[in-house]
C-alpha cells in the first residue's frame, strides 16, 4: 500500500476525510434535552508497527519486515533513553518532551508518586499540523445504540427485503393486511414511556397520516425482532414506510429521549 508521508511535497492523507461522531452533552440540558453536542474522532482501529512495516515493503524485495523491525527497535530505544534523560526529541512528526504533572505545596516539597506523575508530552510538528489541516471532517452519528432495521418480511405477499425475486426491488414492497409482518434488526425493542414510542406505518403522501402500534399490540417485541399483524387501517391507495421509535438502550435500560429508524422501502398495501 502506498503511503503519503508528510515530509514530501504531497502531504494529503490517502482519504482526505476524517470521521467525527457527535454525542449529546448530558451536562447541558434544557427541558430534559441536550442543548449542545461534543465530538469524538471515529478511531476505526489501532495499528501495530508490524502493520506499518508491511505497508512499507518494497516491490523489489530489498527490504523486509525483519530489517525494519530491528532498525525501528534501535531507534525507539534511543529516543526513549534521550527522553528519560530530560531531553526533548524531534522525531519528524513532532517533539516528544518529558513533563511533570501534579502540584507541590512549597519549593521545598519532595516529589511524590501519590500526587505527581512523570510523563511524555507530544507537540505536533508544523508538517503534521498542515496534514491535519487538509482533512475534510465528515460528521457522523455517534454510537448511541440507535435502532437498526435489517430485514422486513411480509408473510402474506412473501416480500422479503433480504431475498428479493427478479421482479422485486428494495425501493418498493408489499404489505398484506391482517398477515404477519416480521421486522429484524438491532435495538428494536419498543420500550420507554415517551408518547412517541411505537411501530409506525407512515404515509408517504401525507407524513401526518400514520398508524402506530404500541408494544402491547405486537406479537413479539424483542431487541432483534418485532412481529405484528399488518394493520387493517392501512389505505390501499397510499404508500407507507415503516418506522421504529424506541427508548430502548439495552439490558432493560432506556434512554431519556427516543430514537428512530425508518426503513427506506415504500410499501403498497393489499
Amino acid at each position: 500500500m502506498r503511503q503519503n508521508f508528510i515530509n514530501i511535497e504531497d502531504n494529503t492523507p490517502k482519504s482526505g476525510k476524517l470521521s467525527i461522531a457527535l454525542y449529546p452533552n448530558q451536562m447541558r440540558k434544557t427541558g430534559g434535552k441536550a442543548t449542545s453536542y461534543y465530538a469524538r474522532v471515529v478511531n476505526r482501529r489501532t495499528l501495530r508497527m508490524e502493520d506499518i512495516f508491511n505497508d512499507l515493503l518494497s516491490d523489489d524485495g530489498s527490504t523486509d519486515t525483519a530489517q525494519m523491525r530491528k532498525i525501528w527497535n534501535t531507534v525507539i530505544n534511543a529516543i526513549a533513553f534521550r527522553i528519560s534523560s530530560g531531553v526533548s526529541v524531534d522525531f519528524g512528526l513532532g517533539v516528544l518532551s518529558p513533563v511533570v504533572t501534579g502540584s507541590f505545596a512549597s519549593e521545598q516539597s519532595e516529589f511524590s508518586w501519590a500526587r505527581n506523575r512523570i510523563s511524555v508530552q507530544y507537540r505536533p510538528s508544523q508538517g503534521m499540523k498542515d496534514t491535519m489541516a487538509t482533512l475534510e471532517p465528515v460528521i457522523t452519528r455517534g454510537k448511541i445504540a440507535c435502532p437498526e432495521v435489517i430485514r422486513v418480511y411480509d408473510h402474506g405477499s412473501s416480500w422479503d427485503s433480504t431475498n428479493l425475486t427478479e421482479e422485486q426491488t428494495l425501493e418498493s414492497g408489499t404489505l398484506t393486511r391482517g398477515k404477519l409482518l416480521i421486522i429484524e434488526g438491532k435495538k428494536l425493542c419498543l420500550a420507554g414511556d415517551h408518547v412517541d414510542v411505537g411501530l409506525y406505518f407512515v404515509s408517504e403522501t401525507n407524513p401526518d397520516k400514520f398508524v402506530r402500534l404500541k408494544a402491547d399490540g405486537l406479537c413479539r417485541n424483542q431487541p432483534t425482532v418485532l412481529e405484528c399483524l399488518v394493520p387493517e387501517e392501512l389505505d390501499s391507495d397510499d404508500r407507507y414506510k415503516i418506522r421504529v421509535v424506541t427508548q430502548y438502550l439495552g439490558k432493560d435500560k432506556c434512554r431519556d429521549e427516543p430514537l428512530s429508524e425508518t426503513f427506506p422501502t415504500e410499501f403498497t398495501v393489499n
